[in-house]
């Protein structure tokens, strides 16, 4: 035989295995999970639907779905719907954000009336819906609403992505909906780590991370799984462990998209409420509702008195 033409196969041979190879570890789960983690924390997708769920014997058994919209032309503008389900209470919530304001939508007193099945004040409070109360200057509200950040938030989140290349690629497995990496205990403690030298992670002391980290501590059974979907269009967590010998369960699942069509408006000046004024309004409309519950009482107490009296007399 020819060498020439048993060199060129033998050649042939070797860059197609090369080749292989080379396939192989670039799309090893691990590879997989990496890529497509970073094709989300780099999306300019701006619709974001998700579910979050707990359970177990503590406080948080519940959940809590909703979408995040963020304006297609001005990504600081956000808008959020939010329903939370707790203990079976449903409550709906309405957020808009900008730059400097979290303004949270009047309707959340009809939505908090309406679920604890008072109809009568679910009319009181409706005529408010239309009101918005600036979260930013509100006293009780001002530690529970901030502004989200967009671009420090997607950031530190390409920054944490960094973190999971360190990983034994025994931890990646290929699952039905993407790929999928398991963390332990020791695991976790370090991703806080990482997450607690970003920007965002900041924002909490150093004292504050040292608490969060040694609460894992107690939980038995501990076991993370943080999932990533196909060009990172969903992405998911879902932790398991045990603690007080009670079961606990956490999971976080979202997909998102892009509109680019998509307008989030700011409330106009005029529906905007000071947390004194929304308080003024309410107590008006709960000062007429019960001036007409008393009204119609003393209306069927005199009717019902009339009618005792019209008796006695026929009686008589």
């Amino acid at each position: 035989m020819n060498k020439t033409v048993v060199v060129g196969t033998a050649a042939v041979v070797i860059v197609a295995v090369a080749g292989g190879g080379t396939y192989a570890v670039l799309h090893t789960p691990k590879r997989q999970f990496e890529s497509n983690l970073v094709k989300m924390t780099k999306s300019n997708d701006n619709v974001i639907d998700f579910h979050v769920s707990a359970s177990g014997t503590g406080d948080d058994t519940g959940s809590a779905s909703g979408t995040l919209k963020a304006d297609a032309q001005n990504e600081n503008n956000l808008a959020v719907h939010l329903k939370v389900n707790d203990k079976n209470t449903p409550e709906a919530m309405n957020i808009k954000m900008d730059k400097k304001h979290v303004y949270v939508s009047a309707d959340i007193l009809t939505s908090s009336v309406k679920a604890y099945g008072s109809t009568g004040l679910t009319k009181v409070t409706k005529s408010l819906d239309k009101y918005w109360l600036d979260a930013s200057h509100s006293v009780s509200l001002e530690d529970t609403y901030s502004p989200i950040k967009t671009k420090e938030v997607r950031s530190d989140a390409t920054s944490v992505t960094e973190w999971f290349k360190d990983l034994d690629s025994s931890k990646f497995k290929k699952v039905s909906n993407g790929y999928q990496v398991n963390l332990n205990k020791a695991d976790m403690k370090s991703l806080m780590t990482k997450i607690s030298k970003t920007k965002s992670g900041k924002e909490l002391s150093k004292s504050e991370w040292k608490e969060e980290k040694s609460s894992l501590d107690p939980v038995k059974n501990f076991m993370i799984k943080i999932t990533v979907g196909d060009k990172g269009k969903s992405f998911a967590i879902d932790f398991s462990g045990k603690e007080n010998n009670a079961k606990e369960r956490l999971t976080f699942k979202m997909n998102t998209k892009r509109d680019n069509n998509l307008k989030v408006k700011m409330p106009a000046k005029s529906l905007i409420k000071t947390e004194a004024q929304l308080t003024s309004l309410l107590q008006d409309k709960m000062i007429a509702y019960y001036s007409d519950q008393i009204g119609s009482a003393i209306d069927d107490f005199d009717s019902s008195s009339s009618t005792a009296t019209s008796d006695d007399i026929l009686d008589a």
